[in-house]
């Protein structure tokens, strides 16, 4: 694999990139954690290496990675330039640059990706673990607004049966459609009795 320095990232034609699959702006800012597949990183090519020559210490620097990447932008990328990166870490440049000489070195594993124009850099396995955990958040998000939809549906037919309408208020597709027609005209509002009629209202002239 061809060393990650500063030198070769220039060279790299950001056209002919493949394009990291999440774009700027995505975070995971409400984690702190992510998943280590133990297994996955004892039998991998790159803990053998360094561990038969010893080198805990760049093993230390690319788990120190992965968790930085964390908190890029989009999630899961580091900066391509290795002065950033070693600010990152804390080193100064010349002491990342002699961490780049080894190898394995602690960007193994990572390739440059494009992120619209820019240039980054993207790790295989830290991408599909920050694709498994979008996919829970956005599950989790999903069942969230599910239970809150059901709880304003509950709360929604209720008022109707005080406010007489106890007809309507047993049609399931009308409760959704009163439902939806709350939301956008008063998102931020109470659903007051006025409201709620004035929406039956709306809806029966439609």
């Amino acid at each position: 694999m061809r060393p990650l320095t500063s030198a070769s990232l220039r060279s790299v034609d950001a056209e002919e990139l493949e394009e990291y699959p999440f774009p700027r702006g995505t975070r995971l800012e409400s984690h702190s954690y992510f998943q280590f597949h133990y297994d996955r990183w004892l039998e991998s090519d790159f803990f053998t290496r360094t561990s038969r020559k010893g080198d805990w210490d760049v093993q230390g620097l690319a788990v120190a990675i992965w968790c930085k990447a964390r908190k890029q932008d989009p999630v899961g990328t580091m900066p391509s330039d290795q002065t950033l990166i070693a600010d990152l870490l804390g080193l100064s440049l010349q002491t990342w640059e002699g961490f780049l000489r080894r190898d394995p070195s602690p960007l193994y594993g990572w390739r440059p990706c494009r992120v619209g124009s820019e240039v980054r850099l993207m790790h295989e396995v830290v991408t599909e673990v920050v694709a498994a955990a979008i996919g829970s958040r956005n599950k989790n998000a999903d069942r969230a607004a599910a239970d809150r939809e059901r709880k304003a549906l509950t709360r929604l037919r209720r008022s109707l049966k005080e406010l007489g309408f106890e007809a309507v208020a047993e049609q399931a597709q009308y409760v959704v459609r009163l439902n939806a027609w709350l939301d956008q005209h008063y998102p931020e509002g109470n659903r007051t009795p006025s409201r709620i009629v004035e929406g039956v209202e709306a809806l029966v002239r439609r």
